[in-house]
């Protein structure tokens, strides 16, 4: 293994910078998807906004654990417990992000 050097970081505060700026862009079109198709139950907007991120990550091949998903949707006081690796499962690993909020709105509607 070849020691870390200053390039590296610089590469890993790039990715970081990526990453937050997709993860934002997407959590705003969220938002706008949810107020043209007037979704505005919490509940829904929560699981819409939360999914989002594991997408995001899931289209960047990495990995999101359950405490940074709640510090990205600023409710880490929501934290408790264990830390641990979420990802969206096998079953939406293809999905586009407008499909995915038109199925969790689908489902949450079904409950």
């Amino acid at each position: 293994m070849k020691p870390w050097t200053r390039e590296d970081t610089k590469e890993w505060i790039i990715q970081l910078e990526n990453r937050i700026e997709d993860i934002d862009y997407y959590l705003k079109e969220t938002t706008r998807w949810c107020e043209d198709n007037f979704v505005y139950d919490d509940k829904t907007v929560f699981m819409c906004s939360f999914l989002t991120c594991l997408w995001v990550c899931h289209m960047r091949n990495e990995i999101i654990s359950y405490k940074e998903l709640l510090e990205i949707l600023g409710l880490e006081h929501m934290y408790t417990g264990e830390d641990s690796i979420y990802n969206l499962g096998p079953q939406l690993k293809n999905v586009e992000h407008e499909d995915l909020l038109k199925l969790i709105v689908r489902r949450l509607d079904d409950f």
